[in-house]
């Protein structure tokens, strides 16, 4: 899908990359940019830049950079057409109708599957808000404390228990080939639809965008299951979602920290308690990609467990997955008998608060029980001593490693070498799960790096295009050249062709542009002048070697005419070279 390019132009001017990059990324102003810490890889030391007056960010860590749209496709997973409509609907912008080309039959259909998906949240939210087939789900919302209010800003549905209402209704909208690929809408052994999700109070299940991706369903009496939820689609990943993120993440940023619970309920609840950091699984235990996505928006991580013994238990399987995913992570044991959502109820807010300032590092948790366990005996320390280099030899951070086997080697009395050693052993033994690290992509070859400045240079200062552009004619070649070309006879300023021009790069080049157009480009014009004057000299200069070598070769072995019209050029060229040598 295609859209105008004024239209691009209003959604990047509009949207500011500082707001959005800094719902994300803890901002801070260094003289004309932002710093932060990197959301892309892990790093002490922040690295990560954004230039508002560009509408640029960089990382000059990994390398990762470009526009607003980059960083919303990179962050969210989402292809250019679908961050552009999130960035309109985000600031108020309408969009036309894209025009047709590029990847529009994958884009129309991904835009039916998230249709069908809004279609049906707005059927349920009708139906529990408005019609009397919702009065039982409403009167449930009310027994667990639930206002108005807060179920609608979860968009809270009802679906009833007729056999084929959602079908009527998306038939209406000709949505049902979407239906059926999410799951809503099943087909039985004699190809009649009928309804997945029937008298079921609805849990819509929303991207970080607040689209409507997937769905859960709980029962109202006692029927089993209690809970379903949506099978995996093109718009889903039970794996690689959060409940509430979408509703959650402004209030992440802020506090810099994520509270997990288990269920939709206590997360709700939780949320409408002030706790608004508040996420939850999706009926599994939590996994990998679930930690490393909330681990973009923050570091701290407090994950909430039954103080009973199988909550403690499950707090140990926890620690593994937080290490897989490079966090060390909290644990809050909740009272006994109670959920979180029960002890807001009945304890209210500051019991739970209470709580959470009790959270303590779960490897923290991890050595005190090992330490117990252990008691006096050689037998005990030498076996609690085992399974805590074992845990050690996850730390992939060197620092966290070093405190942490200090603190163990006092905890259970026993050599801090040996333990170090034993942990880097099973290190050795192990193949541990790949880690997420920067993207590679293939770096500049000296020439394209001229290019790519000279590039930035005629881009930001578009005074140089007119007097440059014979001289970029004789540069064209590859994309850079026909880049350089394209911005020599465009009137548009930099705003507008900055993030187009941007777009097109293939990977390692847009890095490198984006590293220009946050820290790289001079001061003026003058010294932008001068600038791009040298970096075409020397681009000449590598063109005419590049030149004399291909016309030796054919010099060499060619015969006949074709060798000595080689010889000819190569001869002129020779001389001209020799004359702005003299020049010079």
């Amino acid at each position: 899908m295609r859209y105008p390019a004024d239209k691009i132009e209003e959604v990047r001017s509009r949207a500011d990359i500082v707001e959005v990059i800094g719902a994300h990324v803890r901002l801070r102003r260094s003289g004309r940019n932002f710093l932060g810490l990197c959301p892309f890889h892990d790093e002490k030391t922040p690295s990560f830049t954004v230039n508002a007056e560009r509408g640029f960010f960089h990382c000059f860590g990994c390398g990762v950079g470009g526009t607003v749209f980059d960083f919303v496709m990179r962050q969210e997973g989402l292809t250019f057409p679908e961050a552009l409509v999130s960035l309109a609907r985000r600031f108020g912008i309408n969009l036309p109708q894209p025009q047709a080309g590029g990847d529009g039959a994958s884009g129309q259909e991904r835009e039916k599957l998230f249709a069908a998906n809004q279609a049906a949240a707005e059927f349920y939210g009708h139906l529990l808000w408005n019609a009397p087939e919702g009065a039982a789900a409403r009167a449930y919302l009310k027994t667990r404390a639930i206002a108005v209010e807060t179920g609608r800003a979860f968009m809270l549905g009802f679906a009833p228990g007729r056999a084929n209402a959602l079908v009527e209704t998306l038939g209406r909208r000709g949505l049902i080939d979407a239906a059926v690929k999410l799951g809503l809408v099943r087909k039985d052994q004699r190809g009649a639809l009928y309804d997945t999700f029937r008298a079921r109070l609805m849990f819509p299940i929303r991207d970080p965008q607040g689209r409507v991706i997937a769905f859960g369903g709980r029962v109202l009496d006692e029927r089993l299951p209690k809970y379903i939820n949506s099978s995996e689609s093109p718009l889903y990943s039970k794996s690689r979602t959060v409940y509430g993120l979408h509703e959650a993440r402004a209030a992440i940023a802020k506090a810099d920290r994520a509270i997990i619970v288990e269920g939709y309920i206590d997360a709700i609840a939780l949320w409408q308690a002030g706790f608004k950091e508040t996420v939850a699984g999706l009926g599994t235990a939590l996994t990998v990609e679930q930690f490393r996505l909330l681990s973009r928006h923050t570091k701290n991580l407090i994950a909430c467990f039954d103080g009973d013994a199988a909550g403690r238990k499950a707090s140990m399987r926890a620690l593994e997955i937080f290490l897989q995913a490079g966090l060390l992570g909290r644990a809050a044991f909740l009272p006994p008998g109670f959920d979180p959502d029960t002890l807001i109820r009945q304890r209210g807010a500051e019991a739970f608060k209470e709580t959470l300032d009790g959270a303590e590092l779960l490897i923290d948790y991890f050595l005190r029980g090992q330490q117990d366990a252990a008691g006096g005996s050689t037998e005990g320390r030498a076996r609690a001593a085992a399974a805590v280099a074992d845990v050690l030899s996850r730390i992939a951070d060197p620092f966290e490693f070093d405190l942490l086997a200090r603190k163990a080697a006092s905890m259970l009395g026993v050599a801090e070498e040996v333990l170090r050693r034993e942990a880097r052993k099973a290190t050795g033994t192990r193949r541990p799960p790949p880690a997420p690290r920067p993207e590679k992509s293939v770096k500049p070859t000296p020439l394209e790096d001229a290019q790519i400045g000279l590039l930035a240079l005629v881009v930001h200062f578009p005074q140089l295009r007119a007097e440059l552009q014979e001289r970029f004619t004789a540069l064209a070649g590859g994309e850079l050249g026909e880049a350089l070309g394209e911005v020599c006879r465009s009137d548009q300023p930099a705003s507008v062709l900055a993030p187009l021009i941007s777009n097109r790069l293939s990977e390692g080049i847009r890095r490198r542009f984006s590293e220009w157009m946050v820290a790289g480009l001079p001061p003026d014009e003058t010294q932008a002048r001068t600038l791009s004057q040298d970096y075409c000299a020397a681009l000449e200069r590598k063109l005419r070697l590049q030149r004399v070598a291909e016309l030796r070769t054919a010099a060499a072995n060619r015969t006949g005419a074709a060798a000595a019209a080689a010889a000819q050029e190569l001869i002129e060229l020779r001389r001209r070279q020799r004359e702005g040598a003299s020049k010079a």
